[in-house]
């Protein structure tokens, strides 16, 4: 199963003192959690004011630092449309990058994510579809995105792991039905992150760990760094595995 790290996402500059905000620090953590066991990395690309972007300056800048760190592991970024809020303005923007990365989350819930996941795949980018509930992956469905995905991200938003895996069912509930055959990529946040990792060992499932999605250890400690994060889910993976 594959582990992914997620070093940032849409996180404050002061939610943790060692989130990844420039090319620099992105390269240094993904360096780290790369020895730590991840996978893959998965990061939201900043201007140099530290908010997100979607520039194709800011993209190209970025993967050419965090490659040259770790050129043997694959590297995707997020295109959530909070970045840019206008579904024709973000497809145009993402139309003119020079520089791709090697996949990208498209959430499914969002106006003009399977123009977006097509256009993508057409520049030989892996699309991760972002499944927050039962309706975005029947919309993954229909547009017949969802079988060309290089994994199916099962995210579901509730803070109760309850709750959680219930969306989930829901979620596979679709994709089954459609015979999706997609590796399918489960995570939480906060509360859920823990327990989410540890069922995504149990089902065999890919995962993904980092300081996007928790800052603290299980034990409840702030976590020192994504490192920190990625080894400890790494562990957990491996306890399962035994």
């Amino acid at each position: 199963m594959l582990l992914k790290a997620c070093i940032n996402g849409a996180r404050r500059p002061d939610a943790h003192p060692m989130l990844p905000l420039t090319p620099v620090t992105m390269a240094w953590a993904a360096t780290a959690v790369v020895r730590a066991g991840a996978g893959a990395v998965h990061l939201h690309v900043r201007r140099a004011d530290r908010s997100e972007s979607l520039d194709g300056d800011d993209v190209a800048r970025t993967l050419a630092v965090v490659r040259a760190a770790i050129p043997s592991t694959p590297v995707g970024m997020s295109t959530g449309a909070w970045i840019l809020n206008n579904a024709a303005q973000r497809h145009a923007v993402v139309s003119k990058w020079s520089v791709l990365p090697d996949f990208v989350s498209v959430n499914f819930n969002e106006e003009g994510s399977p123009a977006l996941a097509e256009l993508l795949i057409g520049r030989g980018v892996g699309i991760e579809a972002g499944l927050f509930d039962a309706s975005a992956a029947e919309r993954a469905v229909r547009s017949g995105i969802a079988g060309r995905c290089l994994r199916i991200l099962l995210e579901p938003r509730g803070r109760d792991v309850a709750d959680a895996l219930k969306t989930v069912a829901g979620i596979e509930s679709v994709l089954d039905k459609a015979a999706v055959k997609a590796p399918r990529l489960l995570h939480g946040s906060g509360a859920t992150a823990w327990p989410l990792i540890d069922e995504a060992a149990r089902r065999g499932y890919d995962t993904r760990a980092g300081l996007e999605d928790i800052l603290e250890l299980p034990d409840g400690r702030v976590a020192a760094d994504n490192a920190a994060v990625v080894a400890e889910a790494a562990r957990r993976i491996a306890a399962v595995a035994r």
